[in-house]
């Protein structure tokens, strides 16, 4: 592992461990608040087609499922990710219900079935998740690099979602790292 690497892993295992001492209430509130702020923008009113992840709420990611309900309720194309861990990519499926979605033996609620699915590159606006990110739009994932790959193949809008504790000056970026065009806290929404 490269001293970049090393790291990203102790920032991300220090956010992490962090995140998850977030007391559940606050959890919720800054989670609205962040999905308030995204709901407000004109990109997102005009976006027809919205990617976005389902947020893994016993790790305390930015939570989604407000905003899934909402994208459900509006005529705008809700498109989720499943996860294929062999190859580490993702493949792109519309997304029809809440009851569509089980959790995987990873703790990753996802479509069953691999049905509708859409190609990057038809992708509007793109929420991404992201354990820490920075003002120059450097996001730190999980680790697996899944969202690096997806992100390198389409032209969408791409929104990190991120409380503002998590939010640096600066973190540790490898060149490949895709940069996104907009980081949204519960207290800023950064266009970069």
């Amino acid at each position: 592992m490269s001293s970049l690497q090393e790291q990203k892993q102790a920032l991300r295992n220090r956010v992490l461990s962090d995140r998850k001492e977030m007391p559940e209430q606050d959890w919720r509130e800054r989670s609205l608040a962040i999905l308030r702020s995204l709901e407000s923008t004109e990109f997102f009113k005009k976006a027809d087609s919205v990617h976005t992840y389902v947020s893994m709420n016993q790790r305390r990611e930015v939570g989604t499922d407000q905003l899934i309900e909402t994208l459900l309720e509006s005529d705008k194309r809700v498109v989720v990710p499943v996860t294929n861990f062999s190859d580490h990519s993702l493949t792109h499926i519309v997304l029809h219900s809440f009851g569509e979605l089980i959790t995987n033996k990873w703790g990753v609620r996802e479509p069953e079935k691999e049905q509708d699915e859409v190609q990057p590159e038809n992708l509007d606006l793109i929420i991404v998740p992201m354990a820490a990110g920075d003002r120059k739009g450097n996001r730190l994932g999980y680790g697996q690099g899944f969202y690096d790959r997806f992100l390198e193949q389409t032209m969408g809008m791409k929104v990190g979602l991120v409380f503002s504790d998590f939010l640096f000056d600066k973190i540790p970026a490898e060149e490949f790292d895709v940069k996104l065009d907009v980081i949204i806290t519960e207290e800023e929404l950064i266009f970069l």
